[in-house]
């Protein structure tokens, strides 16, 4: 009995026996290590809204193209700088671009004739085929020719005479023949300094005063008869390009940017008058110059100017059945949308106009500024 005791002790003490001699408890887990949540990263802020720069002097438009989707135009302040911008239409915001765009041709021809002239010599290029015409010029003359071609390349005509004392006149030539047509004189009463263009097969002059920005636009056949005052007896012209909108109807772009005549240069018929007034709109905004940025935040829009600075402002074709006006100063760089077939200014983009430089120091801003703000009329 004493042995059994013995052998359920023995028994017994083995596993205690095996634990001292070595056996180890697993260790209790780690805890899990805490969660902290990284604050997210802020927004940069959007960057300022593009205004258009505004010159002392002028804002004179130019390099114009234009598509449904887009306006493309640049400003001249008429000394050095020379900024370039781009107008989403749907959008309706503003960027500035690196490189100008294609200025669009005032034809409809997708390959115009070119006119290149010498002292003495004027030669006008079809494709690679060209003929060359001698003008009788004044003995001793050393400025090349002031020579304008039509699209077609059919016709040349060429600035002659003393313009500013009211002697200035126009020779018409026939490329292929080789041959003058007629001479015209223009000069009527102030407006005597003239500069032509050749819309198809008829001439258009525009005749300004000399020494202002004022000028009235006449239209001729080639046989030297007046067909039509350009929009009217009190149309101004002065540093405006009319634009090809059908086979002989033109769109003429009045020089304080109003007024937009469309007109048959073949027969002289003032077509439609459409009143764009509407494109100034509140005369734009203006860069608050003391914000920080490119051009700061809008200050309260300007009063609505009553018209544009002569020839500062500019016309081009856009979508199918659509004329775009790009104005220059006071309010320059706003975008008006013109339906031809209902003759309605039907959209607006205004422009913020950047905060003037200060005379000294400070940078008062570069091409930052304001959203462009579209209306619908």
């Amino acid at each position: 009995m004493r042995k059994l005791r013995a052998l359920a002790f023995a028994i017994a003490v083995i596993p205690l026996a095996a634990a001292a001699c070595g056996g180890k408890s697993k260790p209790p887990p780690p805890p899990e290590p805490e969660v902290v949540e990284k604050p997210k990263p802020k927004k940069p802020p959007p960057p300022p809204p593009v205004c258009v720069r505004a010159g002392s002097a002028m804002s004179l438009v130019g390099m114009l193209d234009a598509t449904a989707e887009a306006v493309k135009f640049c400003v001249s302040d008429g000394e050095a700088s020379n900024l370039c911008y781009g107008v989403d239409l749907a959008k309706q915001k503003y960027s500035v671009l690196d490189v100008p765009p294609a200025a669009q041709p005032p034809s409809l021809d997708p390959d115009p004739a070119r006119v290149e002239t010498t002292a003495t010599e004027v030669k006008v290029c079809v494709g690679e085929e060209c003929r060359t015409l001698k003008p009788k010029m004044p003995k001793g003359n050393q400025n090349p020719i002031d020579a304008v071609v039509n699209a077609a390349g059919t016709h040349v005509a060429v600035m002659m005479g003393n313009a500013e004392a009211g002697k200035g006149t126009v020779d018409l030539w026939d490329v292929a023949k080789g041959k003058k047509l007629v001479t015209i004189k223009y000069a009527k009463g102030d407006y005597k300094c003239g500069e032509a263009r050749l819309l198809g097969t008829t001439l258009y002059v525009s005749a300004s005063v000399c020494a202002g920005p004022a000028a009235r636009g006449y239209l001729y056949t080639l046989k030297g008869k007046k067909l039509a005052d350009v929009g009217g007896k009190e149309f101004g012209t002065y540093g405006t390009v009319p634009v090809q909108v059908a086979d002989d109807v033109w769109a003429f772009l009045d020089e304080n940017a109003a007024t937009i005549a469309l007109q048959d240069v073949a027969t002289g018929k003032v077509a439609q008058t459409i009143d764009i007034g509407g494109v100034w709109g509140g005369g734009g905004a203006t860069a608050d110059a003391g914000a920080e940025g490119d051009g700061g935040e809008a200050a309260d829009a300007a009063p609505a100017p009553a018209m544009g600075n002569p020839g500062e402002s500019m016309l081009g074709r856009g979508a199918e059945g659509k004329l775009v006006v790009v104005t220059g100063s006071p309010a320059p760089g706003n975008v008006g949308v013109i339906d031809l077939a209902s003759g309605a200014l039907e959209t607006t983009v205004t422009a913020l106009t950047c905060a003037p430089e200060p005379d000294a120091g400070g940078d008062g801003g570069d091409e930052g500024g304001g959203d462009g703000e579209a209306t619908d009329e």
